[in-house]
């Protein structure tokens, strides 16, 4: 065979090679979630697409970012998102209480790790998805649980927010617990002041007679669930919006009904209501409001008088 023959064969045999490479190549292309002529992902590859992607073979990511996902040749780490590995979105010490960890972290590292487009987004308000809208808890704003109205009378502001709006938004792990019986976090539990269940102040027992019905309850109980600040205060001097100074009927103080300086001379009672009207005796916890008695209180006056 000619020189000359032999060189056309190989010609040909070396196209024929590159056209069965280059139909190869096409189909791994079509196949793969990397746009070889653009250099770049499909446009709606993040968050959802390269996570299916990625679940299907994460050893198509390898050759771009690297053996270790560090970077490689795309320069692009996995971990600016995957803060606790490749297979794991938050830092992996939060393991599966996330909503005790991020707040630490957040304090300390910011939220520049959580703004973007693949996690919570570029204003934290959530992407579809991936992360959810960081409001969907901190209702006053990513610094702030509570709206923002509440300022600092989160026990006067509450009760109307949740009257109009439910407890949809305090029912759930990272805040009150999903039974409003305390979050993960620092959400207390409803019932740590709402003694006779999330929509009742008082024991369900008291009924409507709180007046007749409490002093059994702090006789046993003492006054620690009425001594705070969302309920009678601290020091049982009252909370403005929500329970009255135990003073306003106690008037010898929370553990005595008549000005101490009565003590056990009751006739004293004359010169008391001759100076300040009988309006600390005419109510339903004392005497009555037609001072006709209470019962389990006060007598009626009409008994002496």
């Amino acid at each position: 065979m000619s020189s000359l023959k032999k060189s056309l064969i190989a010609g040909l045999l070396l196209i024929a090679g590159l056209l069965i490479l280059g139909g190869c190549g096409s189909s791994e292309k079509n196949e793969s979630p990397f746009d070889a002529d653009n250099q770049k992902h499909p446009a709606d590859w993040l968050p959802a697409g390269h996570m299916v992607a990625a679940k299907a073979d994460e050893g198509e990511c390898i050759e771009c970012h690297g053996d270790d996902y560090s970077g490689g040749l795309s320069r692009v780490s996995c971990t600016l998102c995957h803060l606790g590995g490749v297979n794991s979105v938050h830092p992996t010490a939060w393991g599966a209480s996330i909503d005790e960890n991020h707040g630490p972290y957040a304090q300390t590292n910011g939220t520049t790790a959580c703004a973007n487009a693949a996690c919570h987004g570029a204003t934290l308000s959530g992407v579809a998805q991936s992360g959810p809208s960081c409001t969907s808890c901190h209702l006053g704003g990513v610094a702030s649980f509570h709206p923002t109205d509440w300022g600092t009378s989160i026990d006067q502001k509450h009760g109307p927010y949740v009257q109009a709006n439910g407890t949809g938004a305090c029912a759930n792990a990272a805040c009150h617990g999903t039974t409003l019986a305390g979050g993960r976090g620092d959400g207390p539990s409803c019932t740590s002041c709402h003694i006779g269940g999330v929509s009742s102040i008082h024991p369900p027992a008291w009924g409507q007679q709180v007046s007749t019905n409490h002093a059994g309850y702090a006789a046993t109980n003492g006054t620690t669930a009425c001594a705070n600040a969302a309920c009678h205060g601290t020091n049982l001097g009252g909370v403005a919006g929500s329970g009255p100074s135990c003073t306003s009927c106690h008037l010898g103080g929370v553990s005595s009904v008549h000005p101490l300086d009565w003590k056990n001379d009751i006739m004293l009672h004359r010169d008391y209501v001759a100076s300040n009207g009988a309006g600390a005796c005419s109510n339903v916890a004392c005497h009555g409001p037609q001072l006709q008695g209470v019962a389990n209180s006060g007598p009626s006056c009409n008994t002496c008088h």
